[in-house]
């Protein structure tokens, strides 16, 4: 067909030429349309087929699915049935048991009672003894509050005694106190005058020697 077309168009002008161009364009685009159709339905061939198999695995899956829910649902309808043959036996057993508890409560109730009375007896005892307790402690108590009260007085007199010789002993130290201190008075006195009597003889004496001093210094001149 090209080469018709070709032929066909050899003989014409540039227009015709121009024309030719333009369909062989147009039959080149043509072509490369067909291609990318041809590409694009065997991508859908493909994508076809891929959805067929991933239809049948899932209906595989939906199957294995149901089967194991049967399953499931049978065997959890079995352990229901087994818990409630499971707690009607220990409905019954809690029944002996409570009835046993009960007899035992009833015991010990008694027993109980028993013991109470007992405290009972035994709290009246502990009260008597503690009383009798009491009245001892109240008699020692007095006995020993009379001692305290007679050792207090002892104690008293000791304290004034004790008072009346330390007040003796500190006038005493007071007098030596003050005899001591008008003697160190008296010894820095005298000390002062000697000091001051013998300072004036070394003045007298220095001026003395200034004096000769002089003196000698006349006489060398």
């Amino acid at each position: 067909m090209e080469a018709n077309l070709a032929a066909t168009f050899d003989a014409g002008n540039s227009f015709n030429s121009k024309l030719k161009d333009t369909l062989e364009g147009l039959l080149g685009a043509n072509n490369e349309r067909k291609a990318e159709i041809d590409a694009l339905r065997g991508d859908h061939d493909k994508l076809r087929a891929d959805h067929d198999a991933l239809e049948n695995t899932t209906t595989r899956e939906n199957d294995l699915r149901k089967n194991e829910v049967k399953s499931l649902e049978e065997r959890t309808a079995k352990d229901n049935q087994a818990r409630i043959t499971d707690i009607a036996k220990l409905d019954g057993k809690l029944d002996s048991e409570n009835s046993a508890r009960k007899e035992e409560i009833k015991a010990l109730d008694g027993w109980a009672k028993g013991e109470n009375d007992s405290r009972k007896t035994e709290i009246a005892n502990l009260k008597n003894f503690a009383e009798s307790e009491n009245d001892a402690r109240k008699t020692a108590i007095a006995n020993l509050d009379n001692f305290a009260k007679s050792e207090n007085d002892g104690r008293k007199a000791d304290i004034a005694a004790l008072n009346a010789r330390a007040d003796a002993e500190a006038a005493a130290r007071d007098g030596e106190d003050k005899a001591l201190s008008e003697r160190i008075s008296k010894e820095v006195s005298d000390r002062e005058a000697a000091i001051a009597e013998q300072q004036a003889r070394g003045d007298s004496q220095n001026e003395e020697r200034i004096g000769d001093i002089n003196d000698l210094r006349t006489k060398m001149m």
